[in-house]
């Protein structure tokens, strides 16, 4: 009984929280990360290891919420991108801050631990969306 009642207090919790997804434009991704990219190594800290990858370290990204509004995004280390390819129409997901561009290209991790490098023609970019687990967002006054 006691489990139970713990994974409808934990459901209940889950279903409340602020987790959202964000669009973005290919143009727009691609002119933020190529203007405010600072490719740098990250170091990672996990409970046995020390996992060392390339950040793009970006604070902030440009964006736009389900209702069309402007806003600044600021991601953590769960912020993900899910790019849909036009080629296959399949969803390729890498962490924000390991996404990096370079040569019309778009390189990121799929996990910090093991890799996963998914590689993108910028060319092959149908759909961006960002999915945040805990947003932290900010309304883009123009």
């Amino acid at each position: 009984m006691y489990i139970l009642r713990a994974f409808s207090v934990l459901t209940i919790l889950i279903l409340f929280t602020g987790c959202a997804n964000y669009m973005i434009s290919a143009e727009s991704l691609v002119s933020q990360l190529r203007e405010n990219q600072k490719i740098e190594r990250n170091l990672y800290f996990q409970r046995f290891a020390l996992i060392d990858y390339p950040s793009n370290n970006l604070q902030k990204i440009k964006c736009e919420d389900k209702r069309g509004n402007k806003v600044w995004l600021y991601p953590d280390k769960n912020t993900e991108f899910i790019i849909q390819k036009k080629s296959d129409g399949k969803k390729v997901k890498a962490y924000f801050d390991t996404v990096i561009f370079q040569n019309d290209t778009l390189y990121g991790l799929r996990s910090r631990l093991i890799g996963g490098l998914r590689v993108i023609s910028v060319n092959d970019i149908k759909k961006v969306a960002i999915y945040a687990e805990i947003p932290r967002v900010e309304k883009v006054n123009e």
